[in-house]
């Protein structure tokens, strides 16, 4: 199943966020579909397939310093041709 995770942090945790995502890597029960990054800050956005073990995972190791918002979509026009759904 196709999940929107929503991954938010506070601007005083930004180094912390960075240093750890650059050593950190997806469970292997995650397939990532798209990956945006929030101009503003503070903010990535992901498009996910996996299921409710996989999204376990994923937060595992950010709970603490993340706020997750976790959306179940699905692909729709030019999106559902390019994902061959």
């Amino acid at each position: 199943m196709y999940f929107m995770m929503i991954c938010t942090w506070e601007p005083k945790n930004e180094k912390e966020v960075r240093t750890r995502k650059a050593n950190w890597e997806w469970p292997e029960d995650i397939k990532v579909i798209f990956e945006f990054y929030d101009l503003q800050g503070c903010r990535t956005i992901y498009v996910v397939e996996t299921d409710a073990k996989g999204l376990i995972a994923a937060r595992a190791a950010w709970i603490d310093i993340l706020t997750f918002e976790i959306f179940p979509v699905y692909p729709v026009g030019v999106t559902k041709e390019k994902l061959n759904v």
